[in-house]
């Protein structure tokens, strides 16, 4: 007899998991539908815990099925709450296949900004600058530039100068056998120093998970650049929580990014006090990689920027931006989000929040979406056929507001536009 699957359906912002057992579907089932008196029950023990400002209601399940745009409390505007699908224990095998399947190849997971190893110290030097032409050595390398080409006097982007001082021409006027490269930049060096591949977890801790749906919230800090501010992962067979922490960044904050990142200081005191924290990017990567391996299956929306952050190299990807993306055309350079994305496939609204994203909600949704795409090809298909039309029709428009807006301004008299030239 085959046992309860156990899952989470309430995206709370709490350190542990919620999870219920629940009877388990039919293979041919999507969603799971949870008791009444279990969602209440939840509610009971767990709203005195949840500070007021971050708390949330839950409507009953078959309500939120006949209505699935409508997820959330009418009276609060804060975190939905949905039903995920759920996979019973005999086809983990056969999900874990198809997944495999489609995980991205090296050189398509580098087209898209991955790093796929870690960087050696000529790497890192490839990104010098020569201090005359302003061209990074890597750059200069692969085009075999060895004769420096430059102009003597720089434009002056504050003036908005558009012309050279020196020549008043774009192409350089002055020229060197040799070019001068400054010291790489600490920071560059910095951040890609401490890039490194997954390891294998220490003996005796948690066994690794074979596949992994993750995500991360971003702040901006002092000196222009994000730190990660927190991480969730969920086990795609499972369902099951297995990272959901806080992180307080290393660096002072300018900017918690709240409408996207759902951050704010405050949110982080509280957290702080309910000691769901972890200082900086190197404890939070630490807490990630305690449940996987470089066998893990990892499993994002745009997920190179939530492995940038954490400094992380890792070759099994499937990424449902990329997925999604090349279903629709090999060559197609255009991303569809992660909103849009749940809202075609299955008719699931989610960033539906005025206080920013659920970090624990995306990756659910992320989780989501690939299991859809693997367990009704025949759909996602006829989805990516519907986007291909849709694309040809967006681009043929655009095509031809483009020449209107080029036929017109050929039109202008030509004192006008050396007007708009001089200033």
């Amino acid at each position: 007899m085959d046992q309860p699957v156990q899952r989470v359906e309430l995206a709370f912002r709490q350190k542990k998991s919620v999870t219920a057992p629940v009877n388990i579907p039919k293979p041919g089932d999507q969603v799971v539908v949870v008791s009444n008196e279990a969602k209440e029950e939840h509610v009971t023990q767990k709203k005195r815990d949840v500070p007021k400002s971050r708390r949330t209601y839950a409507r009953p399940a078959t309500e939120a099925l006949k209505s699935p745009s409508k997820t959330q409390a009418p009276e609060r505007k804060d975190i939905a709450v949905h039903e995920w699908s759920d996979i019973p224990g005999p086809l983990h095998e056969a999900v874990i296949a198809s997944l495999k399947e489609v995980c991205h190849d090296l050189d398509t997971l580098a087209r898209s900004g991955y790093k796929v190893r870690e960087m050696t110290q000529e790497d890192m030097e490839g990104y010098a600058k020569c201090m005359n032409c302003e061209e990074r050595k890597r750059v200069l390398d692969s085009k075999s530039k060895t004769v420096c080409f430059y102009h003597p006097m720089k434009l002056n982007r504050q003036k908005k100068q558009y012309k050279y001082p020196c020549c008043g021409k774009k192409q350089a006027c002055a020229s060197l056998p040799t070019h001068v490269y400054a010291p790489v930049q600490d920071f560059i060096l910095e951040n890609w120093r401490n890039y490194q591949l997954t390891p294998s977890p220490m003996p005796g801790l948690c066994r690794p998970r074979r596949v992994v749906a993750l995500d991360c919230e971003m702040v901006e800090v002092e000196g222009g650049s994000a730190e990660v501010a927190q991480i969730c992962a969920v086990d795609i067979l499972t369902g099951e929580v297995i990272v959901d922490i806080y992180v307080v960044p290393s660096r002072p904050v300018t900017d918690w990014r709240t409408p996207w990142s759902g951050m704010s200081q405050k949110l982080l005191e509280e957290m702080k006090e309910a000691g769901n924290t972890v200082n900086g990017w190197e404890e939070a990567r630490k807490a990630l990689w305690a449940h996987i391996n470089p066998d893990t299956v990892l499993v994002g929306h745009s997920l190179q920027h939530d492995l940038d952050i954490m400094r992380m190299v890792h070759l099994n990807i499937i990424d449902t931006a990329i997925l999604s993306r090349e279903a629709v055309a090999k060559d197609c350079k255009q991303n569809w989000g992660l909103k849009r994305l749940c809202k075609q496939m299955f008719d699931r609204d989610i960033q539906q929040s005025r206080r920013g994203h659920n970090c624990l909600e995306d990756t659910m949704a992320t989780r989501e979406v690939v299991l859809w795409c693997v367990r009704h090809p025949g759909k996602f298909q006829e989805w990516a056929v519907s986007q291909r039309e849709w694309k040809k029709q967006a681009d043929a428009h655009w095509k031809l507001k483009r020449k209107e807006s080029d036929n017109a301004q050929v039109k202008q008299p030509r004192e006008s536009v050396s007007q708009v030239l001089a200033e």
